[in-house]
């Protein structure tokens, strides 16, 4: 047959489940020398130019098998070393001269088994030479094709499971996953009514506290419990922001009014507030795209407020009864609103502590619930700077998703992180909490979260 690649491992050719063998000379030998690769233990090769010598008298010369497999394939059965010969058809040739150099390699050792492999066996072997092809295994090519689709799909070798699915189906990365669905992103962003909302990395991004650290600084020093306690605090709470605030404003016996006064010296007087990139690429699309209806965020801050002022882009902060301006972006600010001035003091009201947090979780009806609804119902929404943790969100995503005839119609950027450093268990993790949010109505898109998050407003620059 002449196969003297040095290597043949094509693995589009096989497919243990749906390969169609073509009836010709060439797709019936690539197949068996493929399914022997396939079939040989891991890190092993087939050899297809071994030179097995031959000397008889003063005749010194090299043979070349076909196939020449120094220790077999134990998968289909065989044993020590062993050459494979293909041949077309049964013929004069190999009755009369093969078994003279097949008899010396058998005899001197050279080869423990040699193999006959017939592609059109037309023929019953019956010659004069039957002591020697008596001691040779002649095989039917499609016999043998059929033997080793049965050991590649009974898993049989030592050839890596990864490598046999992957003839099957090859499993996109993640990466690809992700850009495929920020390009399915930026479509709907533009053919769809569409709805931010914003969590509270996305204020982190320009300076502003992180959870902890602002409840951490709300305890301050005291007679009961200080700052350096936080942690035995935070664990007995269940790491509960909420019951932690509850646990603070009974500490220092003070009004929602107070409270809203030491969140706001905490925002705009002890961190300032940098530029952020995040913000920066968030109301570009803002200003860019206009089928973007509203913002909603769970941030008491303005930031988003002063960077559209910023960029010319008209926009009004909502919370309760605040009046709407239709020629403008409502900033929807469903957990309160803290302004920089202090004379608003009186309007100021924010959801922190679990009492106020419940009083909005169980009223359906309450203004908060009825505008995420409206929104996780009628739009397309992107989730920035949000773990999804949340219950209420989590709870009306559940409601906005029952009887909607598109489920999966939200996005929500996340970052890639995992409890485990085991590649496959970190692989099924994200397979499991991306399965989770999908039966919420949402599609992932992870990124990496290393550089202070830094991957996120790039990705965000797609969707513009």
């Amino acid at each position: 047959m002449g196969y003297t690649r040095t290597k043949f491992f094509d693995l589009g050719i096989v497919d243990v489940e749906n390969e169609q063998i073509l009836q010709n000379e060439v797709s019936l030998g690539r197949w068996c020398v493929d399914a022997l690769t396939l079939l040989l233990a891991k890190g092993e090769a087939i050899n297809l130019k071994e030179k097995l010598p031959i000397n008889v008298g003063n005749l010194k010369f090299s043979y070349i098998p076909d196939i020449y497999l120094e220790h077999g394939c134990a998968a289909i059965n065989i044993q020590g070393s062993t050459m494979i010969e293909i041949k077309s058809h049964l013929s004069l040739d190999n009755e009369l001269r093969q078994p003279d150099i097949y008899r010396y390699l058998l005899d001197s050792g050279i080869v423990k088994t040699i193999i006959v492999l017939y592609l059109f066996p037309t023929e019953i072997i019956s010659s004069v030479n039957t002591q020697v092809l008596g001691r040779i295994q002649e095989w039917d090519a499609n016999e043998f094709i059929n033997h080793a689709k049965k050991a590649l799909n009974d898993g049989k070798g030592e050839v890596n499971a990864a490598i046999r699915k992957g003839i099957q189906q090859k499993p996109k990365q993640w990466e690809e996953i992700r850009n495929e669905r920020i390009e399915k992103a930026k479509n709907d962003l533009n053919r769809y009514d569409c709805v931010l909302f914003l969590g509270a990395g996305v204020s982190v991004s320009a300076g502003l506290p992180k959870w902890d650290d602002m409840l951490r600084d709300l305890l301050g020093d005291n007679d009961v419990i200080n700052s350096i306690d936080f942690d035995g605090l935070s664990k007995e709470s269940g790491y509960s922001y909420l019951v932690i605030a509850r646990y603070i404003q009974k500490l220092h016996k003070i009004d929602n009014t107070s409270m809203v006064e030491a969140v706001r010296n905490l925002l705009y007087s002890n961190y300032k507030a940098k530029p952020s990139e995040l913000i920066r690429v968030i109301c570009k699309i803002i200003g860019k795209q206009k089928n973007i209806r509203s913002v909603i965020t769970y941030n008491y801050d303005t930031l988003i407020e002063k960077n559209l002022n910023d960029a010319g882009v008209p926009n009004f902060s909502v919370f309760k009864s605040t009046q709407c301006d239709y020629k403008s972006l409502p900033i929807y600010h469903v957990h309160g609103v803290i302004h920089r001035d202090n004379a608003r003091v009186q309007r100021d009201e924010i959801v922190l502590s679990e009492e106020h947090y419940h009083k909005v979780y169980t009223e359906v009806f309450d203004w908060s619930n009825v505008e995420q609804l409206h929104a996780l119902t009628r739009c397309t929404c992107y989730f920035i700077g949000l773990s999804m943790e949340d219950p209420n969100l989590r709870r009306l995503l559940e409601i906005a998703t029952k009887d909607c005839e598109k489920a999966v119609r939200h996005y929500v950027f996340l970052e890639r992180k995992c409890f485990t450093n085991d590649e496959d268990k970190a692989e099924r993790d994200y397979q499991i909490r991306e399965d989770i949010l999908a039966d919420l109505g949402l599609n992932v898109i992870w990124y990496e979260g290393k550089d202070n998050h830094k991957e996120l407003p790039e990705l965000l620059k797609h969707l513009i």
